[in-house]
C-alpha cells in the first residue's frame, strides 16, 4: 500500500473534510483518505493512486488541488 499526502485549499469545517473523504474514497485504489483542514492537507492510501483522478475529484467538489506535500 502507498501513503501520499496532498494540499488542498478550500476545506474550512469538518463537513469539507468529510465531503472530500467521501468523494475520494469511491475512487478505484482508494483505501483510506485522512483530511486535515487545519494544514490544507490530505493523505490518501492505497494501491495504484492515481494523482490526475484525485486532482479531477478534488476540483470538481469545490475545493483547490495544489499538488503533493513536501
Amino acid at each position: 500500500m502507498t501513503i501520499e499526502t496532498f494540499k488542498v485549499e478550500g476545506m474550512t469545517c469538518s463537513h469539507c473534510e468529510a465531503t472530500v473523504t467521501r468523494t475520494l474514497l469511491k475512487l478505484d485504489g482508494i483505501e483510506e483518505v485522512i483530511a486535515d483542514r487545519d494544514k490544507s492537507e490530505i493523505k490518501v492510501a492505497g494501491e495504484n493512486i492515481n494523482v490526475q483522478e484525485i486532482e479531477n475529484a478534488v476540483n470538481s467538489i469545490g475545493y483547490r488541488f495544489k499538488g503533493r506535500a513536501s
